[in-house]
């Protein structure tokens, strides 16, 4: 009997054989094209992450993503014999949300937002393809291409106050006289300021690409893994605290500030190495070779030779599925390109030149302001200075960009760092306030910012949507609701002083010089 059915058996896995060849020639054949068809359409968003991975230091690992990714594959290939692709066409979903999610972030110009929905398209397209169970095989693999995206900067400001606080602690600790104000610390032997760049969104990246990479080659159990990952950040955020620390004790110590400051990124990242490759070693005490994966306890019924004999029968199926992802790929960005508001320039923007009212009277700018701003249709601006005021005192820079062309062309958010030229401050501390304007009070965020032995107070109030908005969340949804209803108008309100007395003094200044001048109006496009 069994040497009766020999043949018949030999027969089954020869065409399981070919059938699974058959069946990842075709699936790779289709993920690929899949894939270059989002990087040929959404090619924008693409371009814009390249420009952040070459200019930015914090994202610059970025480039080793891909590389680590494919290794992480080919590490897994010799597990994966007698698995092959089968399609799910339900991931189409999928893809189309994050087709949605980039029209959204299209039309409110939010380049990051944009990029995360590139990378969700594509794992959308990889599950539709590939199945959902090869997806969760190899989850962390197409989990890492999330790295992908330059992102987090958001977290700068939180990360730079939390590295100032603990460093001023240590220093309080080792007996080293220490006054800190938001990330300025001041020792007997000089003043630190914790910068973007030293507040350990770096290391908290490559601590993240790292962890991913490393549990994925050395850990089986979900637990371990995600145990390691949250130690490394934990380690990442901790150990960057202690190398500002470190820095401004030695040099204290040894009152050789210039050099050990000037050289602290390249310092940094040695103890930031030593720190990884401990973590890693002693993580090695705990690695699991011999334990199955944790994806591949419960083998599919892929991997019967019988099941296998289907496989030519799903191939129209992939077919299906890779029509119908390349069409949620195409049919949302062609809409919105041929169903948009006239481009820059077509509508003549409404913002006549600022002038100053009341009191005030024009005065000689006492800082280099830019004059232009490419995100915004009009920058207008003056500096001001009270009648009167005898001496040094202080004037007030005040500033209106405006937004009416398509938000997709241009943003509101983030403009206030240009059009205050922050990029050459630094930033103490953010704080929401209200301001009073006419009869009511509208939001307002207040920004105590650094150049030197120079402070200024900056206020900034903006307008999306008929009102004047308290978040950026608002501000965004706001301001999508007005880009579909085609009434598109933003404002981005700047007013700025020198602190040459003290913040509530400069904060009367601002107050002062808005109680002159007619925003509202302004805002509504009434008033010139």
């Amino acid at each position: 009997m069994i040497n009766g059915h020999g043949p018949r058996m030999n027969d089954s896995l020869t065409q399981y054989t070919g059938d699974a060849q058959s069946g990842w020639k075709s699936a790779m054949g289709g993920l690929g094209f899949l894939i270059l068809l989002i990087l040929g359409v959404y090619w924008g968003g693409v371009q814009s992450a390249l420009y952040q991975w070459i200019h930015t230091g914090s994202y610059n690992h970025c480039f080793l993503i891909l590389p680590v990714f494919f290794y992480l594959i080919r590490t897994n290939l010799p597990d994966l014999d007698g698995w092959r692709p089968m399609s799910a066409p339900w991931g189409v979903l999928i893809t189309l949300i994050f087709a949605v999610l980039w029209s959204l972030a299209y039309l409110v110009g939010i380049a990051e937002g944009m990029q995360f929905a590139i990378v969700g398209m594509i794992q959308g397209v990889i599950l539709t393809i590939l199945g959902w169970r090869l997806y969760l095989r190899l989850l962390i693999p197409f989990s890492y291409l999330w790295l992908l995206v330059p992102s987090g900067e958001a977290l700068i400001p939180p990360l730079q106050t939390l590295t100032a606080r603990s460093a001023a602690w240590m220093l309080d600790l080792s007996g080293i006289p220490t006054f800190r104000d938001g990330i300025s610390i001041e020792v007997p032997t000089g003043n630190y300021l914790v910068a973007p760049g030293c507040a350990g969104l770096n290391f908290i990246l490559a601590a993240l690409a790292t962890s991913l990479a490393y549990v994925e080659l050395v850990y089986r159990s979900w637990g371990r893994r995600i145990g390691f990952v949250a130690a490394l950040l934990i380690v990442a955020v901790a150990g960057n605290a202690v190398r500002v620390f470190l820095i401004i004790a030695i040099a204290h110590l040894t009152n050789n500030v210039g050099d050990i400051v000037d050289d602290h990124l390249l310092y940094g990242w040695g103890f930031f190495s030593i720190l990884l490759l401990a973590a890693m070693m002693m993580g090695q005490k705990f690695r699991q070779d011999g334990a199955p994966s944790p994806s591949t306890t419960s083998s599919p019924a892929s991997l019967s030779p019988v099941a296998g004999m289907t496989a030519a029968s799903r191939l129209p199926a992939l077919r299906t599925a890779g029509v119908l992802s390349g069409a949620a790929l195409l049919v949302l960005p062609v809409g919105l390109r041929l169903g948009a508001p006239p481009a820059a320039g077509t509508v003549p923007p409404s913002l006549a030149p600022l002038t100053c009212s009341g009191d005030w009277q024009t005065a000689i700018p006492t800082l280099p302001w830019p004059t232009e701003v490419r995100q915004l249709d009009v920058l207008r601006f003056v500096d001001c200075r009270q009648a009167g005021d005898a001496g040094p005192v202080p004037g007030v820079h005040f500033a209106i960009g405006l937004l009416e062309r398509p938000v997709r062309d241009g943003k509101i958010l983030g403009a206030d760092r240009w059009i205050t030229g922050s990029d050459h401050w630094e930033r103490l501390s953010r704080t929401r306030i209200s301001v009073p304007l006419a009869s009511r009070r509208v939001p307002a965020i207040a920004d105590l910012e650094i150049l030197g032995p120079r402070k200024r107070l900056v206020w900034t109030m903006v307008w999306a949507g008929g009102d004047w908005r308290s978040s950026a969340v608002d501000t965004i949804l706001s301001d999508l609701k007005a880009e579909l209803s085609g009434h598109r108008r933003a404002l981005l309100v700047v007013v700025a002083t020198e602190i040459d007395d003290t913040p509530d003094a400069a904060a009367d200044r601002l107050q002062a010089f808005l109680s002159t001048q007619a925003l509202d109006a302004l805002a509504h496009g009434k008033a010139h």
